[in-house]
């Protein structure tokens, strides 16, 4: 693997061709399959801001895992490791300086410490929080996570879409802040997607109970599984409608689940993925509806191509030297 095109992945500096390319060939090789995803998971860990960090303690949980495997697969994947993981420190810059700290075989937590953890465009990560919450971010997601002891609540703020399997506490509530509302969890999986760029923020139950809030914490609605609410800040409106598990579910596992949706919002879903922009040249194109299931694993012109075979309309990409590409449609 070269370690300059990892470091460019990682960082989110390879081109849309470096990257296509990159997980092309990873997927013929699943020593180095593995070894990425080892090496992008102690990435998204150590890339949390003014929070310390325990190194050591991450490489031992790795350690474990390889030594499953034989010997001498063992020996060089895990030096493998160690290599990229040493180059991924001196990129981050650790030290006092830059606000993280390596602990020699003991893990330190600072309790008004915030944790910041970014998912890349084009990829969905997993986290799990110093609780042992899980969640899972989607593509061009933003999420941040702190503790407060003191006052006994749990605090995260959300760009983006992103799952929780919450582990809940009476005496320790998580509340996330999204936009204008707040959720708070009640013991509880749920679903938040709340980009910035969009009009609404849903959030959608699957199982347990959340509460809905307005910023100065006046209850706005109370959820029960298999409901989502839409709330459009700018009407200050909230609509309420049934959801069903697998589509909540499908961005997970990696598919594009439209049902009935307009083509100018598939397309907004689609440039989050594949780092691209659209443009209409023709308006009445935009609420052409769809519906179907796309695996996120092909490629943005063959999500195009399918797409064409029920909505009529052509397109042209252009390449940019810098920035995303656009995609014009017409």
């Amino acid at each position: 693997m070269d370690e300059n095109l990892l470091l460019r992945i990682l960082t989110d500096e390879a081109s849309l061709e470096e990257q296509k390319d990159f997980y092309r060939k990873l997927k013929d090789n699943q020593e180095e399959e593995k070894l990425f995803y080892e090496i992008k998971s102690l990435w998204l860990r150590t890339s949390m801001h003014k929070t310390v960090v325990d190194v050591d303690s991450d490489f031992e949980i790795l350690w474990r895992k390889i030594k499953q495997s034989k010997k001498q697969t063992t020996y060089t994947l895990a030096r493998q490791i160690m290599r990229y993981a040493a180059i991924i420190l001196v990129v981050l810059g650790f030290g006092g300086a830059a606000g993280y700290f390596i602990s020699q075989n003991t893990f330190e937590y600072n309790d008004y410490g915030t944790q910041k953890f970014i998912s890349r465009k084009g990829s969905v990560s997993i986290v799990e929080l110093s609780d042992g919450t899980k969640v899972w971010l989607n593509s061009g997601t933003e999420l941040t996570y702190k503790e407060d002891h003191k006052n006994k609540k749990r605090f995260a703020e959300l760009n983006g879409e992103a799952y929780f399997e919450v582990t809940h506490r009476d005496d320790f509530p998580l509340i996330v802040k999204t936009g204008q509302i707040i959720i708070r969890d009640l013991g509880t999986t749920f679903n938040i997607k709340a980009y910035p760029e969009d009009n609404y923020i849903e959030t959608s139950l699957v199982e347990g109970d959340v509460d809905i809030l307005s910023e100065n914490g006046k209850s706005l609605v109370a959820l029960t599984p298999g409901e989502s609410a839409m709330y459009f800040p700018k009407e200050k409106k909230m609509e309420l409608r049934s959801i069903s598990n697998n589509v909540l579910s499908a961005w997970r596992d990696g598919k594009f689940v439209i049902r009935d949706q307009r083509l100018e919002d598939i397309f907004t879903e689609l440039s989050r993925w594949y780092d691209v922009e659209f443009r209409f040249e023709d308006e009445k194109l935009r609420d052409y509806r769809f519906t179907g299931n796309i695996k996120k694993s092909t490629t943005a012109r063959h999500v195009l191509e399918m797409l064409k075979l029920t909505a009529d309309f052509h397109y042209r990409i252009l390449e940019k030297n810098t920035g995303p590409d656009m995609i014009v449609i017409y």
